[in-house]
């Protein structure tokens, strides 16, 4: 995600994508629905750091000690799988290509997480990144959710 000039604070660089920012971490379920997010440097590994983050979700949500299977993207290594598997959870890379447009490829399961970041793209403050702090737009993330959620009842 492409940054603004006032946001200072955790801001790397990510070489495989060529991007100076942040990344967005979801975790969603299969409806598409935010159950948790953290916003990191776009320098941070994909599979270390969403261990890490797994490690404290999992300490304060009792939602998932009810899991049984994560579906990631290919960019999240050994260590995440290992880690979920000592916890009795099943890690799955989505295979099946629904659409190819170019070098992007839309795969059967992947398609949930990536319309939930689509709808948290469609709020101005998370087109890009205005937030000095990640804590601030982690934040942002979650108004998002609640927003999209109020207009659906």
């Amino acid at each position: 995600m492409k940054n603004t000039a006032t946001s200072t604070a955790r801001v790397g660089y990510d070489a495989g994508k060529r991007v100076k920012g942040r990344k967005r971490f979801f975790l969603v379920d299969t409806l598409g629905n935010l159950l948790s997010s953290c916003v990191v440097a776009a320098s941070c590994h994909d599979g270390a750091t969403a261990a890490k983050v797994w490690d404290v979700l999992a300490l304060s949500n009792e939602l998932l000690d009810q899991v049984r299977t994560v579906f990631v993207d290919g960019g999240f290594g050994q260590r995440f799988r290992q880690q979920l598997a000592r916890r009795g959870i099943e890690v799955q890379v989505p295979r099946g290509v629904l659409a190819q447009k170019g070098r992007f490829f839309i795969h059967a399961k992947r398609w949930i997480v990536e319309r939930s970041i689509a709808w948290a793209g469609n709020n101005r403050r998370l087109a890009k990144d205005y937030e000095r702090k990640t804590t601030h737009a982690n934040a942002w993330l979650y108004v998002a959710k609640i927003r999209r959620l109020a207009r659906l009842t």
